[in-house]
């Protein structure tokens, strides 16, 4: 039960934080949002669902105005809570006890304390007294929130204090700061959306957790995996003062990232499906094909807004590249888009032949190139000759299936030629399309 508004400290055994360095004081401010970082999702889109559809969907309306910057966070507060006018302390506390929180929460922060971080929870959406409770129950050194009136143990739907103003958090945090003898320079925020913007640029360090678009541009880190004790990692790169600590940060980030790039290449090939599938339910597969298409696009906009489209959005996550994070992520874009058009204008065997060579030379490329290239293609430094020659192999294999053995040499040399442009994840779409069209001017079949 949460006492309102007193607050109740607990604690629990940190988690193994053997590579941080202990140090005496506090070295460091760590200031967590609370909605979209602690908490998954929003409180007052809990509380409002809580109420019913209709409420929900104007909450909803809302805080998207907000999110395109059309009103201020104290608009979207007064107005939100304008509409909670009359709940009970028991209906919101019930609605706040059920909302899931980050996994491993209160183990970092735990272990940050351990070390010598100060953390404080402070949050413009969610009232001071439950904000207040969380961080009792988290361990963190303080917490504040929005202040709410109330009267008879009812909301009066009025919303004041210093976190209601859209620079509440930067003067709160200031006075902390003053009060602990510490600076901007001494403080790390995990934020989610723009109302943090102001923050993000006096921090020495902005880590973007489940990260709006104009959070994920700015922030120098990201965490996107659920998971909070990412954030252990990301103070051990910052506090690194030997090359050993370094390098071993660097060694698990390239390992983390083989492991993207398998997943990624896996689910490269499974676009070689297409023709197999076209030549049984020809309008079903390119049907299918355009609705992956548009629910991707669809999954990649939440994604790079913070949320997560259900098991599509979990497997982008864990196969798109590092720089991809930030943005929207139009590999799978094109790699489908050149399927269909392949199936859509080119003959039965050419279009077989080139979406095979965009799944596995492509693929080739890649193994090839990280594995053993170390020469650098000149008017390309990002991709080696080891990697373009694998792919003209693979090419070739992939061709002669389809095609006769001039054809089939000629599509291979075309497609690696295209694969070593800089066009980043525009060659899935140019390979099988300009080399079907290639074909096609031969007068193959």
């Amino acid at each position: 039960m949460v006492n309102i508004p007193a607050a109740q400290t607990s604690h629990s055994q940190a988690i193994s934080a053997a590579f941080l360095s202990p140090q005496p004081g506090v070295k460091k401010l760590i200031i967590l949002d609370v909605d979209g970082v602690l908490f998954k999702g929003q409180f007052i889109l809990h509380v409002a669902r809580f109420l019913g559809i209709l409420v929900y969907i104007r909450t909803a309306m809302l805080c998207l105005l907000f999110n395109m910057n059309r009103i201020s966070i104290r608009e979207l507060t007064t107005r939100i809570y304008a509409r909670f006018k009359g709940i009970t302390l028991e209906q919101v506390q019930t609605v706040y006890k059920k909302i899931p929180i980050i996994k491993h929460a209160k183990e970092t922060i735990e272990t940050l304390r351990k070390h010598g971080y100060d953390v404080v929870l402070i949050s413009s959406g969610v009232p001071d007294f439950f904000v207040k409770d969380l961080a009792a129950k988290l361990s963190a050194n303080s917490g504040h929130g929005l202040e709410i009136g109330t009267r008879n143990n009812r909301l009066t739907g009025e919303v004041f204090g210093e976190l209601s103003q859209p620079d509440g958090k930067r003067r709160l945090i200031e006075e902390i700061q003053k009060k602990n003898n510490l600076a901007w320079r001494d403080t790390v925020v995990l934020v989610d959306d723009r109302n943090n913007l102001d923050i993000m640029h006096k921090a020495s360090i902005a880590v973007g957790v489940n990260a709006h678009y104009a959070v994920r541009q700015r922030a120098q880190y990201l965490i996107d995996s659920g998971n909070m004790s990412e954030m252990l990692d990301i103070m051990d790169i910052e506090d690194a003062d030997t090359y050993k600590t370094l390098f071993a940060g660097m060694r698990k980030q390239f390992a983390h990232s083989w492991h993207q790039e398998i997943r990624r290449k896996l689910l490269h090939i499974l676009i070689a499906f297409v023709p197999f599938f076209s030549g049984f339910i020809y309008h079903t597969t390119l049907f299918v094909l355009f609705s992956l298409l548009v629910v991707y696009m669809i999954s990649e906009c939440l994604r790079v807004n913070g949320y997560s489209f259900p098991l599509l959005g979990g497997i982008t996550r864990s196969s798109i590249r590092k720089l991809e994070e930030r943005g929207f992520a139009f590999g799978p874009v094109t790699l489908v888009l050149g399927a269909i058009l392949s199936t859509l204008f080119f003959p039965a065997a050419i279009a077989s032949a080139v979406i095979w060579i965009v799944a596995f030379a492509d693929t080739a490329a890649t193994i090839a190139g990280r594995s053993f290239g170390n020469h650098r293609i000149p008017y390309n430094v990002k991709k080696s000759v080891e990697g373009s020659l694998a792919a003209l192999l693979v090419a070739f294999l992939c061709g002669y299936i389809y095609l006769p053995i001039f054809p089939a040499l000629l599509a291979a040399f075309f497609s690696s030629i295209i694969e070593s442009l800089p066009l980043r994840s525009l060659d899935n779409l140019f390979m099988p399309i300009g080399t079907g069209i290639l074909l096609v001017c031969l007068g193959c079949p």
